[in-house]
């Protein structure tokens, strides 16, 4: 009976055991059903989970009205959460005023992080049904940022009035609030240690935020910029300054405690907000007038009082958003209609001044009265409108519409004055135009004088903005050239002149010359003005630049030089020295003529983080660059520069002309003949390589002397010549590269394998079967910039003979765009291989694309050597695979965020793919990268991944126009979307807009029509297709649904493969079977595919039937019918070309006879003029009758026997004007 007992009992404890492990935590779960927002209970404080989980349940239960996205992280990595609240909560809405809440931004003041979580929940839950939060989030873009230091919050204590540093700080220990820059003060802290301020610094000038409120604690006083001790004039406040008082006004107004103006509140010695605070940021960088409001004495009150004090604000924090709708408002247009962002908005008797938004739209808070108000920018007529009534409560409507100058308003008009271009100003005295007027110029003056110059000269000068300064300013470049503001296909020769006074503090006290990389990712912050001369120069093709400075006198340039360059400075230094009138009298501040390339510390200062221009140039790029130093003051006086420059212009003329006295010459294919782009030259003993223009020019600065010059290229066997540079005239060098020892071309009957299986898997469910044959990579996770470059090094070294990785280039923010190619002879390319391109990325926040085409490539290398048929595929095929077009978009975008904006654009803010325009001179890096990619390609197919809808779409984006190919195009989309699972079934609900789309393929413009895309690039300029793939509803969904998106693409991502190879190939040749390097096969009429430089040609057809032309110059046309058949490869076409030779026999008789009449004209005129030689021009005559009848013959006679002989080229190379000089 006792071990029964005993018995029972062990079961029923077990059992109990049970209960409490699987039963309980059920029931847990089953009280916070997923999805559900709980009524608030203003019980209790969240911690950093609780917020982030009640902020996701908000934005997913209102997302009509509601989205939430993070602007960066904190030290210990807490996400800093944005809720956005507005109608179309994930679009940017032209005309609506940007408000911001900030709480919570030291980590010890916890009730403003509350209350502004409560105000969430209020205008969410509110909206529809109170008139008053229904207009507001109508009318208002509401932003609002419960905890701006999440870190701090965690260690703070409830019921802790007074606070700790530790709290209240950073994790970093730093004091949020005072890391804001002041208004002449430089940002010296780094990202690390206030990542809090950076992302928020970044947040305040992408919005341009209209009106803030940050919300503090341990006060009750509300404060503004620069009302401490410091006085109103010193701070640069006059009308603002009641603005202000305005709008504290109004929110202690509405606080029951506050009004009372009796707070007694202890003192807090913390409580600063004089120097470096955010206010004075919001207020000078940002547009945005900012009051801080402090809520409460005790800055963690006991969450007991939590439910009085959201009454207590509840109707301060709702009056003052509406705060954002009084004053002015409006758009800046083109007379074409066109928004202009960053036109000046400004406010006479006021010195702050804001600018428009992206769209031109504006806000400019003001008080009731009547104002004279000014907008202008750069390159327009400013406009200025008086007496423009602003009544309380309602913000008056006033849209300003610039026009540009015409030509005959800037002719040489003494009465044009800056009043009437760009920013207001003092008057210039006289055209600049009329005679050389030496004088200081102010930035006004000179952006006048060289918007005159650019009209008076139009056919030699081309005047552009290289960037902006910190403040706004333009950075003018002029072009001076025969052809300016054209890229020509014959490399330009370019001397480069700094005009952004670079050697001087900008206004963040940085000095400019020494803010350039030292490398790529290097950690110094590049100033707005240096970042725009490293794209302007990294743009062009520069031979030498100058940069002209003040302070010192003499030639300087970069130190650390190889012996081969700094003789080439030296001479360069040398002939300036002498070409100059001012250094035949030497002075005190002269840089000693033996030591110009190390100069002084006071020349060329040295930081320890950036480098200067000098030697970045001479590190990163192919320019070689100079300081010419030409007055001992930085400043000086007006009265001596006529004397300077009588002095220098001469010199500095000798300057630009040395460019033509260097080595250059061409890079050619050995066998067609055509220029090689992007070839190296490299000349023994120094590590500075030149590289090749888009036509193969090049030219390369060197000293008088004996050289060994190396030209390369990928593909390309090497050159090695020795070359003699003279000093007195230009030393042409051309090289001719022959490719590299190609592989004996397959045979007929392996070709005839091959195609047999690429027929075997395009039968039905044969690709299936082998790519769920294959061996998995299970590499799927989403990836940092950092993590996903390390990764493709490790595929590299790990497949080093089918991988090769390279930069294309760098983004915005200096992170690697990476393409990796795959092939199986990376080094021996076959003529008639054909080359497919995988794109992601092009959008930030589409994460899904990068880890696909990572998983992608390392599907193919790890099968490539153990499964057959994949080995193969990747032998006779070329793979480009390009990861991540955005990378600097993809670290900002935040995983879990199906339809958030964050990362979607660069970091310049523009959208990548309304950025491939033909020739943009302005385009952004990475735009730049891809688009050189295109353009040299050769690329048979190219395939985009992006994400946040289920579909495929097909040039072209632009409205209204249809491609000549578009049959084919529609195959290709449909053929991707046919072997998806569901994207072809065009029933996938992500929007409105994508459901019921037949087949799940739509031409681009069909469903999001806009200029500026990468596949009408792609089709337009790379002659490539390209169809973009979007692969999921969620842009960034979770990483756990990374695997089922992989097993819905990876079968369309090998379809896509083969279907390279079922395209038609051919080789075009002339009747001895050389290849013709120049045909033309005109497809259906329409479409044209070239031939490359070894005559083979690869495009791709849908099923049918197709008529091809083939054309060359001074060959008969050839006209063939070609079958193209969805489940067969059409097997390689050869085109045999004979000699059109009836076509030139009839252009020699043509030639000859107008020569014939050419002569006789001339005869008859000068008897006309001299008739006393009468008699001798009859002899004449009769002399040309004879002579003209026996050409006849001759004539007819060569259309009976081929010609035996060509004309000899008899034309002469004329003198370079540039080499008289020498001679």
């Amino acid at each position: 009976m006792s071990l029964l007992f005993e018995s029972y009992y062990r079961h029923t404890h077990i059992m109990s055991i049970l209960w409490l492990i699987l039963i309980v935590p059920l029931q847990i779960l089953c009280l916070r059903r997923p999805g559900k927002v709980y009524e608030e209970s203003y019980k209790g404080y969240y911690n950093y989970a609780d917020m982030t989980d009640r902020l996701h349940r908000f934005s997913q239960k209102y997302a009509h009205i509601c989205s939430l996205s993070s602007i960066g992280k904190s030290v210990e990595g807490r996400e800093l959460w944005v809720t956005r609240i507005t109608t179309s909560p994930t679009a940017d809405i032209p005309g609506k005023p940007r408000f911001k809440y900030v709480g919570n931004i030291h980590g010890d003041e916890a009730l403003s992080r509350q209350l502004l979580v409560y105000l969430i929940e209020y205008l969410l839950t509110q909206f529809g049904r109170d008139v008053r939060v229904t207009e507001l989030v109508n009318r208002t873009d509401i932003y609002i940022m419960a905890s701006m230091n999440p870190d701090g919050f965690e260690r703070a204590v409830e019921g802790d009035c007074t606070g700790r540093s530790a709290d209240r700080e950073n994790t970093k220990h730093h004091d949020l609030d005072k890391s804001f820059p002041d208004r002449d003060e430089s940002f010296s802290k780094t990202s690390e240690d206030i990542p809090e301020v950076t992302a928020v610094m970044q947040w305040i000038l992408e919005k341009r935020f209209v009106l803030s409120g940050s919300l503090r604690g341990g006060s009750m006083k509300a404060t503004y910029p620069f009302n401490d001790d410091r006085s109103n004039a010193a701070s640069g406040l006059t009308t603002d300054d009641a603005l202000f008082r305005h709008l504290t006004h109004t929110y202690t107004v509405n606080h029951p405690i506050m009004k009372m103006n009796n707070p007694d509140c202890p003192d807090d010695p913390n409580n600063s907000f004089g120097h470096g605070g955010m206010q004075n940021y919001n207020y000078f960088k940002g547009n945005c007038f900012e009051v801080t409001f402090g809520l409460n004495c005790c800055k963690y009150p006991p969450a007991s009082q939590l439910s009085i004090e959201w009454t207590k604000n509840k109707e301060a924090l709702l009056a003052y958003i509406h705060q954002a709708h009084i004053g002015v408002r409006g758009f800046v247009m083109t007379s074409s209609g066109f928004g202009l962002p960053n036109a000046t908005i400004s406010v006479s008797g006021t010195d702050h001044n804001i600018t428009t938004w992206i769209f031109g739209d504006y806000y400019r808070l003001l008080l009731p009265g009547r104002y004279e108000i000014t907008a202008s920018s750069p390159g327009y007529f400013s406009s200025t409108v008086k007496n423009v009534p602003v009544i309380e409560g309602k913000a008056t409507l006033l849209n300003f519409t610039l026009e540009k100058p015409a030509e005959e308003m800037l002719l040489l008009d003494q009465s044009i004055t800056n009043d009437h271009l760009s920013t207001p100003g003092p008057p210039i005295s006289k055209s600049p135009i009329h005679t050389l007027d030496f004088q200081h110029h102010s930035y006004d003056e000179m952006e006048v004088f060289l918007q005159l110059l650019s009209v008076v000269f139009p056919s030699i000068t081309y005047l552009k903005s290289a960037g902006r300064s910190v403040q706004g300013r333009n950075l003018y470049v002029m072009e001076i050239s025969t052809n300016p503001g054209v890229d020509q296909q014959v490399f330009k020769k370019r001397v480069s002149g700094d005009l952004s006074n670079i050697g001087h503090d900008n206004s963040h006290q940085v000095d400019l010359n020494a803010n350039f990389p030292k490398e790529s990712r290097s950690g110094n912050t590049v100033q707005a003005e240096t970042e725009a001369v490293i794209n302007w120069i990294k743009a062009h093709f520069f031979v030498l630049t100058a940069s002209i400075r003040g302070g010192f006198r003499g030639v300087v340039y970069p130190s650390s030089l190889d012996s081969v360059d700094e003789d080439m400075f030296k001479s360069v230094a040398e002939t300036y020295y002498m070409k100059s009138q001012a250094f035949q009298e030497p002075q005190a501040c002269d840089v000693p003529r033996t030591r110009e390339r190390k100069g002084t510390k006071h020349h060329r200062p040295v930081a320890s983080v950036g480098t200067d221009m000098l030697t970045w140039a001479y590190h990163s790029t192919d320019t070689l660059a100079v300081d010419i130093g030409l007055s001992c003051e930085l400043l000086p006086p007006e009265k001596l520069l006529s004397e300077y420059w009588e002095k220098n212009h001469g010199a500095l003329l000798h300057f630009i002309q040395q460019v033509h006295f260097f080595v250059s010459g061409v890079v050619t294919d050995g066998q067609s003949g055509k220029g090689i782009a992007n070839a190296t030259v490299m000349v023994e003993g120094s590590g500075h390589h030149v590289h090749t223009s888009s036509t193969g020019q090049y030219w390369r600065p060197l000293a008088p002397g004996s050289y060994q010059i190396t030209a390369s290229a990928s593909g390309y066997t090497p050159v090695s010549v020795s070359v003699h540079v003279l000093k007195t005239r230009v030393e042409p060098v051309d090289f001719k590269l022959n490719r590299d020892t190609l592989q004996p071309f397959v045979e007929e009957g392996e070709q005839k394998d091959f195609g047999k299986l690429v027929e075997w898997l395009l039968a039905p469910g044969e690709l299936d079967q082998l790519v769920r044959s294959l061996i998995p990579a299970q590499t799927l996770q989403y990836r940092t910039y950092k993590e996903r470059s390390e990764f493709l090094r490790g595929l590299t070294v790990n497949f080093p003979h089918i991988t090769r990785l390279y930069s294309l280039g760098q983004s915005t923010e200096f992170r690697t765009i990476w393409a990796l190619e795959i092939a199986g002879k990376l080094k021996f390319p076959q003529p008639a291989e054909p080359k497919i391109r995988f794109l992601a990325g092009v959008h930030g926040n589409a994460a899904v694309g990068p880890e696909l085409l990572l998983e992608f490539a390392s599907f193919l290398c790890l099968n490539y050597g153990r499964n057959p048929t994949i080995t193969k595929l990747i032998d006779r095929s070329r793979i480009l695979i390009l990861p991540c077009v955005n990378p600097d978009g993809r670290e900002k975008a935040q995983e879990g965020l199906c339809s958030s904006s964050v990362g979607y654009n660069n970091a310049h803010g523009t959208d990548l793919d309304t950025d491939f325009f033909y020739g943009n001179a302005s385009a952004q890096p990475e735009t730049r990268a891809v688009m050189d990619l295109i353009s040299g390609g050769t690329f048979s197919l190219s395939v985009v991944l992006e994400g946040g809808f289920l579909l495929a779409t097909y040039p072209y984006d632009r409205p209204n126009q249809h491609a000549q190919n578009e049959e084919t195009l529609r195959y290709l989309a449909s053929l991707y979307a046919s072997s998806h699972p569901l994207m072809h079934l065009g029933k996938q609900k992500c929007t409105k807009k994508s459901a019921g789309i037949p087949g799940g393929v739509l031409q681009g413009a069909d469903f999001r029509s806009h200029t500026g895309s990468m596949k009408d690039f792609s089709l337009d300029v790379g002659h490539c297709p390209e169809i973009t793939v979007y692969t999921g509803c969620c842009t960034f969904p979770s990483e756990a649904q990374l695997f089922s998106l992989w097993m819905e693409n990876r079968l369309p991502l090998f379809r896509m493969l083969i279907e390279v190879h079922r395209g038609l190939s051919g080789v075009v040749r002339d009747s001895k079977g050389r290849p013709v390097s120049d045909a033309v096969v005109v497809v259906n009429g329409s479409m044209n595919v070239h031939a490359d430089s070894q005559g083979h040609f690869n495009t791709l057809l849908a099923p049918g039937t197709h008529q091809l032309l083939v054309q060359a110059h001074g060959y008969r046309q050839e006209l063939q019918q070609v079958h193209m058949f969805s489940d067969r490869v059409t097997g390689p076409i050869v085109i045999d070309f004979t000699a059109d030779r009836a076509r030139l026999n009839q252009a020699v008789f043509v030639i000859t006879t107008a020569s014939l009449m050419s002569i006789l004209i001339c005869a008859l005129l000068i008897w006309h003029l001299r008739s006393a030689m009468f008699s001798r021009l009859q002899d004449g005559l009769r002399w040309l009758h004879q002579k003209r009848d026996v050409l006849r013959m001759e004539a007819i006679a060569s259309e009976k026997s081929p010609l035996q002989q060509e004309f000899p080229d008899e034309s002469e190379d004329e003198e370079d004007p540039f080499l008289v000089e020498g001679h």
